[in-house]
């Protein structure tokens, strides 16, 4: 990856209290950017299990499950925005040797990459997109995510 691409990862989930609607949650190694990756419920639990440890054989997705039975290996996730303006994924793997992708959701390119242990990259127009002055600080609890902001240096 070039200096335009930037490495991040699953930092949490987030549920919105009015839909109920969860959002994944990315940061860069810097603290310095926090991305927001709508989800839905069935994948989401998913990647919670696997962040968690608590993943079993059959929890894993169909595509995963494909690349490992094929021997697929997952190279990266890339997470760019869409002509529509939205965020969008690419899933670069290797099949003997030969490099292929494709695109897909960004929330399943995820789970992918949780799974697999490929590594995630968001373009610079993402990071940006991210950073904030007074960048947030995750926070884990046992039953909560919470978003604080860091003071300004």
């Amino acid at each position: 990856m070039g200096d335009d691409w930037t490495e991040v990862t699953v930092r949490g989930v987030v549920i919105d209290p009015m839909t109920g609607d969860p959002t994944i949650l990315l940061e860069d190694s810097e603290e310095t950017a926090i991305i927001a990756v709508a989800a839905d419920p069935s994948v989401t639990g998913a990647i919670i299990s696997e962040i968690e440890g608590i993943s079993g054989e059959a929890s894993k997705s169909l595509l995963y499950r494909f690349f490992v039975r094929h021997g697929v290996t997952v190279v990266s996730v890339d997470l760019s925005r869409d002509r529509n303006g939205e965020i969008g994924a690419y899933v670069r793997y290797q099949y003997e040797s030969d490099d292929y992708g494709m695109e897909a959701r960004p929330i399943d390119a995820l789970l992918v990459a949780t799974q697999t242990g490929a590594p995630v990259f968001a373009d610079s127009d993402l990071i940006d997109a991210g950073r904030m002055s007074a960048a947030p600080r995750v926070f884990e609890g046992s039953d909560l995510l919470i978003l604080s902001r860091r003071h300004a240096r």
